[in-house]
């Protein structure tokens, strides 16, 4: 190395290299690691403040989903609830229409066990008279002599009875 060999100019080499060093060195620390060391300060701050609010978003996430979740159930056994009443009434309107209907159907069934004795009578009576015609007729063929009404009808009853 040739600076060896020039000795004398060893002291100027070595003041100006701690110059220079010692003017890096205070431009270093009182400038850029000051500014270096805001900067990694102030992004370790943001980091925790954003880890901060993660966790209290994290926190209101948890309890928000814990309220969904109790809302979701206290509203589903709501629905149940209003499904048994709506069930029970539904239940208890067929019952009261199907006594209604059993009550309708009875009557119509009294009324009509009504009219088919009431027209029983009038068929047995329209059957007897034409019975009484009939017996007269034939009674004024076989022997060629009228027979009263009464009579036809004492001898049919008395057939009738017989039986």
């Amino acid at each position: 190395m040739p600076q060896f060999a020039q000795i004398d100019t060893f002291p100027s080499q070595i003041f100006w290299l701690l110059v220079t060093f010692t003017i890096l060195y205070i431009l270093l620390s009182r400038v850029v690691l000051p500014r270096i060391g805001d900067v990694v300060t102030n992004r370790q701050k943001k980091i925790d403040d954003d880890l901060g609010k993660a966790e209290a978003l994290q926190a209101q996430a948890a309890a928000a989903k814990e309220t969904y979740e109790a809302t979701l159930a206290k509203s589903a056994e709501d629905a149940r609830a209003i499904h048994r009443s709506v069930a029970e009434d539904m239940a208890k309107k067929a019952e009261k229409d199907t006594a209604k209907l059993m009550d309708k159907l009875a009557k119509q069934a009294e009324e009509a066990d009504a009219r088919i004795a009431e027209t029983k009578q009038t068929a047995l009576a329209e059957l007897q008279s034409t019975a009484v015609e009939v017996v007269q007729a034939a009674t004024e063929r076989l022997i060629g002599g009228s027979v009263d009404e009464k009579s036809a009808k004492g001898a049919l009853d008395q057939v009738g009875g017989a039986k």
